[in-house]
């Protein structure tokens, strides 16, 4: 192998290192979540893609307003049929959210870091959005004791979606100073319920909206 040719496959090497760690570490050194990639959960292509410019100042939290999910299995068929959804009913490209988070800790990929979502109308085109599956501003009655129990995220799952926004930070998705907001600040909707907001306002990257 000649001299030239050993410094090209070396410098490979190195890239290719350098890549694997950005994408298995975020900023504070503990592992980037587990991100289930859309050909792991069986979804469809999308139609039309329009790309995002990165890194991105927003991230946009939801909630997906329907059953939550615990099991690796559960929340693929989630996804898929939230997919669906959008597609079939709301007539849209893709998956309207960037990523959805499971109940299970795991992160799912919808239109990603690079392709634009449709999520969050006038943000759709600098924010990635997250999505927590399930329904956390939907209210249990408890008819004995007259009371009303907003549902509460996992653990599992803020940790997840905190931990992903570290990992964009850190592999240049996300800027540094990059703004977290839940959907309520933005648009007309209870989204992402009152449980889930409550929590999100104690992560450093949540931000009021200044006008």
């Amino acid at each position: 192998m000649s001299h030239h040719r050993t410094n090209i496959y070396f410098s490979l090497l190195i890239h290719l290192s350098l890549l694997s760690l950005s994408r298995t570490q975020s900023s504070d050194g503990d592992p980037c979540p587990n991100v289930v990639e859309r050909s792991r959960w069986g979804a469809r292509p999308w139609r039309n893609v329009n790309y995002l410019v990165t890194p991105l100042l927003h991230v946009v939290v939801h909630h997906t307003q329907t059953p939550d999910c615990d099991r690796s299995d559960e929340c693929a068929d989630l996804v898929k049929s939230i997919q669906n959804y959008h597609m079939n009913d709301l007539k849209l490209d893709d998956i309207g959210y960037s990523f959805l988070i499971g109940g299970d800790g795991n992160v799912y990929e919808g239109a990603g870091w690079y392709n634009e979502g449709k999520h969050t109308r006038g943000y759709d085109r600098k924010s990635v959005s997250l999505a927590f599956i399930g329904n956390f501003q939907k209210a249990f009655r408890n008819s004995t004791m007259g009371i009303t129990i907003d549902k509460n995220p996992s653990e599992k799952s803020l940790k997840a979606a905190h931990d992903l926004v570290a990992c964009g930070k850190r592999q240049g998705f996300l800027r540094q100073n990059v703004k977290v907001y839940g959907a309520r600040q933005i648009i007309n909707t209870d989204s992402p319920g009152n449980k889930l907001f409550a929590r999100i306002k104690n992560w450093p990257e949540w931000s009021e909206i200044h006008s």
